[in-house]
């Protein structure tokens, strides 16, 4: 009796103690957009963009983006575009 009542606890408190690492977890997407000379430097701009947004909010960026959109602003001439940067904060 005594051993599975140790057994019991000692299982609910694994249980519970991976379940609240899991939920101090939080995975988000930050947009990046910024502008450039070339599509290269304005999207790497935009990728440097969400990663201070996700740094400045106490997270670590993934090193995978997504571009969104890229085009030309027809009044400066220069490139833009807009990235999408995964984003992971442990609370």
């Amino acid at each position: 009796m005594k051993q599975r009542l140790i057994c019991g606890v000692v299982l609910l408190g694994m249980l519970g103690a991976s379940g609240a690492a899991l939920a101090a977890r939080h995975h988000y997407d930050v947009i990046g957009e910024s502008y450039g000379r070339s599509v290269e430097e304005a999207i790497d701009n935009a990728w440097r963009d969400a990663d201070e947004q996700c740094y400045r909010n106490w997270g670590r960026s993934d090193q995978d983006i997504t571009v969104l959109e890229t085009g030309v602003d027809p009044s400066t001439g220069y490139f833009t575009a807009r990235v999408s940067l995964g984003c992971t904060v442990d609370d």
